[in-house]
């Protein structure tokens, strides 16, 4: 976790901090002349792929050292997440490994990680460094920074600060176990606040159901008989429909999401069948 934290920062100082002060000048240029730069994210991003197949090879500004210290990163945060998911089935009185399953679709769970940067901001009240939501996947486990802060989750109706903690990782609930668990789990609604100083390093790592996998209340947790499980708040669908879905309305809330989603399930279901 040592390495991982510096040469993440080692390259966001070598190869992406220039970058980002052209976009925080016109960001805040525009913001000043009074624009609404509310649906801008003040942050520095890549994402690196790992499953079903990888990019790493394909980062054009990540060197060697970097790409094998993600590499073995990833394969223990691989681990740690499929343990923390069997660790919710037997809370949960589900068989060890269902989770699992549910993610797998053909060809196994997406999984990949977003490398981000939080550089200080002067003008805290004009942007944020995040705007709030709920993750779309299944199981997110953070390695954040352990000297800046920023993360906060909605709780009860009141923003609660992730205080930075050395060494650990914070393990974040996203959309699909709130469906697979029936809602005995929920996505948790966060958001990063920009700060006027410190530069917030956040490696966030996502363990997704795979893009064909469907979702769907586990039956151990959706009810006793097929009219109960009939009336569950929550829909099933195909991993990748509910992304697509997600990617036009990630900053909105979850609940119109997965009514959308229930609507365009019934609409199946209720459709037809030809005949010759």
């Amino acid at each position: 976790m040592d390495e991982v934290e510096r040469v993440t920062k080692a390259h966001y100082s070598n190869c992406r901090e220039e970058r980002f002060k052209e976009f925080a000048r016109r960001t805040l240029e525009a913001g000043e002349k009074g624009a609404d730069v509310k649906d801008i994210d003040w942050e520095s991003t890549f994402f690196v792929r790992h499953r079903p197949f990888s990019n790493v090879a394909d980062l054009s500004d990540v060197d060697g050292h970097y790409r094998q210290v993600m590499k073995q990163f990833a394969s223990e945060i691989e681990k740690l997440s499929e343990r923390v998911l069997d660790l919710l089935c037997e809370n949960l009185g589900l068989e060890k490994g269902y989770l699992k399953k549910a993610f797998a679709g053909s060809n196994g769970p997406t999984f990949g990680t977003k490398v981000s940067s939080y550089p200080p901001c002067p003008r805290p009240d004009l942007v944020d460094g995040l705007r709030a939501h709920t993750d779309a996947g299944g199981i997110i486990l953070l390695f954040q920074d352990d000297q800046v802060s920023g993360l906060q989750l909605l709780k009860d109706g009141q923003w609660v600060d992730v205080p930075p903690m050395r060494h650990a990782i914070v393990a974040n609930i996203g959309d699909q176990l709130e469906v697979i668990t029936n809602g005995r789990y929920k996505s948790v609604m966060h958001r990063v606040l920009t700060r006027p100083d410190g530069n917030r390093m956040s490696i966030a790592s996502f363990y997704n159901p795979g893009a064909d996998a469907v979702i769907f209340p586990a039956p151990a947790l959706a009810g006793a008989d097929e009219a109960e499980r009939a009336e569950a708040t929550y829909p099933r669908f195909v991993f990748e429909d509910y992304m697509n879905l997600y990617l036009r309305h990630k900053f909105e809330a979850k609940e119109p999401r997965f009514e959308a989603m229930k609507s365009a399930s019934e609409v199946v279901h209720a459709a037809p069948i030809a005949t010759a």
